[in-house]
């Protein structure tokens, strides 16, 4: 049976030509922060010994730095070096280029090791920046939000990541420089965030195959989408749906699944519509359980990932909710495609309108 599903799977690339590599690619899975962390030469990314490049405007005529007008907003870029694309390495320039300097006054600071998002972001707002700029992937979002959540700085985003589930749940723009111009909008709303134990996350959490995976491709070192197509497929055959222990708002469960997601926002990235009715500012939580399914069912499975039509599929359940407890799960749960283990219960709760975000203004 397993040899069968395999096949199947493979047979099916050909039927839907883009779509399986870019499932694959996106379930829950990011950079592992190992190679989101890594050092940087100082001739790429100079810094001062604070890690940090503060920038100042400079009169085109005469070389020398303007006097820095304190009515404008100030507005500190968080840059994950080595995400996804590599897009934020020209972000300097995108940065001078595209921001309006009329009304902010910026800063730019890089990342270094794990969890350092968070310090950097927290460190801006006690010295009174009031946007704080994610330039990353989703990862990279996840850690500067943490740092952020319930304070009156807000979050802005530059996605450079492989998948930016998040960015792409609010239409943000996938070119750097259109993401940045759109900052000068202001448009802002608050949105909820997800509470898991000590950690925080925005967009989608998850237990089952897609942690799994995010589990394995931690471990490698060779990166890409065939690196991504590697683990799922040597991970699927060996895999068996398990059975968990939930309890949600207050009402026990015990299921089978392939995969339980805890979803804020609607996909995991690259349009994979894992949770396709989420609404973000709603004070709820999507819980979809992805049942077991037989081989057969897998093509159709993917295409109302990516046609946002899983909630209509008979291998799916969803609730909507404030809280779930997840009974001693004894493996991997990803967040936002970070790979976590929890050897106790673990306390997922909604955080209602605890983040202000710059949208585009479509939302």
């Amino acid at each position: 049976m397993k040899k069968i599903f395999l096949l199947l799977l493979v047979l099916s690339l050909p039927l839907f030509g883009k779509i399986i590599p870019v499932m694959i690619q996106n379930l829950g899975i990011s950079q592992s922060q190992r190679l989101r962390f890594a050092p940087i030469e100082a001739a790429s990314y100079p810094r001062d010994r604070s890690d940090a490049d503060r920038v100042k405007d400079q009169d085109a005529d005469t070389g020398k730095n303007q006097v820095l007008n304190h009515e404008r907003y100030k507005v500190t870029f968080i840059v994950n070096p080595v995400s996804g694309l590599g897009k934020q390495r020209k972000i300097h320039k995108l940065v001078k280029r595209n921001i309006d300097r009329q009304k902010f006054e910026y800063e730019i600071l890089y990342t270094a090791y794990p969890k350092h998002a968070t310090e950097l972001a927290k460190g801006a707002i006690e010295r009174g920046s009031e946007i704080i700029v994610a330039v990353g992937g989703d990862g990279s979002v996840n850690e500067v939000a943490q740092g952020m959540i319930g304070s009156n700085a807000s979050l802005a985003i530059v996605p450079t990541g492989s998948g930016n589930g998040f960015a792409r749940h609010f239409d943000i723009p996938k070119d750097p420089s259109k993401a940045i111009r759109m900052i000068n909008d202001l448009h802002s709303q608050w949105i909820d965030t997800v509470r898991i134990n000590d950690e925080a996350y925005l967009g989608v959490a998850g237990i089952g195959f897609d942690a799994n995976v995010s589990a394995a491709f931690a471990n490698l070192n060779i990166r890409g989408p065939a690196s991504y197509l590697l683990v799922v497929l040597q991970e699927l055959p060996q895999y068996k749906p398990q059975y968990y222990d939930l309890v949600i708002d207050g009402k026990a469960f015990r299921k089978k699944a392939f995969l339980i997601c805890f979803a804020n926002s609607k996909q995991y990235g690259n349009n994979a519509f894992i949770a396709p009715n989420a609404k973000i500012d709603d004070g709820f939580l999507d819980v979809i359980i992805w049942k077991e399914f037989p081989p057969h069912a897998a093509p159709k499975l993917v295409h109302d990932l990516f046609t946002k039509h899983l909630d209509d599929s008979k291998y799916t359940e969803t609730f909507r909710c404030q809280e779930v407890i997840l009974k001693s799960p004894l493996q991997t749960v990803h967040i936002d495609g970070e790979p976590l283990h929890f050897n106790d219960d673990v306390y997922i709760r909604v955080l209602p309108s605890s983040l202000k975000i710059i949208t585009p203004g479509n939302e």
